[in-house]
């Protein structure tokens, strides 16, 4: 373990995807209390900086379009990364900490030319020993995700303790959020359920006939509105949903933003999602949330919080839709619905 001074300015990476930076709240608010007058900055990925601005552990979010970059004129690419690697220099971090431990994000940590210099490294042979002045911690993949990310912090001496996994919507989302329930005829809705259909792959997809069979047994028990969620280019599946319906209580929410996207789920009573990045935004927002898992290892991606549950069958398509229901029943039931 190291034993840091009280550091001014630090810098975090991670990258990654929209589940992998929900997970990475706790840590940051683990790092806020253990630094609490420092400026804290995060290099995230364009498409998914949003979340970050709703914790408010973080002073700055530094959003890289990464995609962009990738796919200009290689020279054009080039200048853009030399640019945001001296804006990094130019900010004379203290602290940098790699949450994502690739090559290029190790490069960066190296080049800020920050005193104290720490990251995972992951199991295949991209970790570059000369970026960093602290020794190295092992990526353990036996762990949750967000534990792997509390080792980093422990090393450091800065304790997760109870993880503070709150994400701030801000108030301009939750209106929108409002009106787009008022507009569906859900604000009076007693009970809301969120279900997110979509996922990063096709295995990973609870059929959405399955949903809307779920939904349909659930409205028969609860007095209750359904919010069918999907993220863009999943259009697809909400339509599915919708032409497998018997009940007339739902609602169908594509193409929101993050932020939007959060309020939402944030006026959900429970949120049944299949194993994807919107999964998280529940236990963050206080829902009761079941995940459905297939070929990913819930030890490893499981919905954090004391209220969340999961259901995991190989393919996705043997979980019943009877075993939802009964799991969906008693989280209800156990919340006063």
């Amino acid at each position: 373990m190291v034993t840091l001074p009280d550091v001014s300015r630090i810098l975090v990476i991670r990258y990654g995807r929209l589940g992998d930076l929900v997970l990475l709240i706790p840590a940051l608010r683990a790092l806020r209390r253990r630094f609490p007058a420092a400026h804290i900055s995060a290099l995230a990925d364009q498409r998914y900086a949003a979340v970050l601005e709703m914790c408010s552990a973080v002073d700055r979010v530094i959003a890289s379009d990464r995609i962009g970059m990738r796919d200009s004129p290689w020279w054009s690419g080039a200048l853009s990364a030399l640019r945001s690697a001296h804006e990094l220099r130019n900010a004379r971090y203290e602290l940098v900490i790699d949450f994502h431990g690739f090559r290029e994000t190790n490069l960066l940590a190296w080049y800020s030319r920050a005193p104290w210099r720490i990251g995972l490294k992951r199991n295949e042979p991209s970790y570059l020993p000369f970026c960093f002045s602290l020794d190295p911690v092992p990526e353990d993949q036996n762990l949750h995700v967000a534990d792997r990310f509390d080792s980093l912090l422990e090393t450091l001496g800065v304790s997760p303790g109870d993880r503070d996994t709150r994400l701030e919507v801000p108030s301009e989302s939750r209106d929108r959020a409002e009106r787009f329930l008022r507009e569906k005829r859900m604000d009076g809705c007693p009970c809301l359920i969120g279900m997110n259909l979509g996922a990063s792959a096709a295995d990973k997809m609870w059929p959405a006939a399955c949903f809307a069979t779920l939904a349909d047994k659930l409205a028969d028990r609860f007095e209750l509105g359904v919010l069918f969620l999907c993220g863009p280019g999943e259009e697809e599946l909400l339509r599915q949903a919708e032409s497998s319906l018997k009940t007339d209580r739902y609602a169908l929410a594509g193409q929101l933003g993050l932020k939007d996207l959060a309020a939402v789920i944030s006026r959900c009573h429970l949120l049944v999602s299949n194993d994807s990045g919107p999964m998280h935004f529940g236990p963050a927002l206080g829902v009761p949330t079941l995940g459905l898992f297939s070929l990913s290892d819930p030890l490893h991606y499981r919905p954090l919080g004391k209220r969340s549950r999961v259901v995991r069958k190989i393919p996705v398509g043997d979980i019943e839709v009877g075993e939802v229901f009964e799991q969906a029943v008693e989280m209800l039931d156990g919340s006063g619905h």
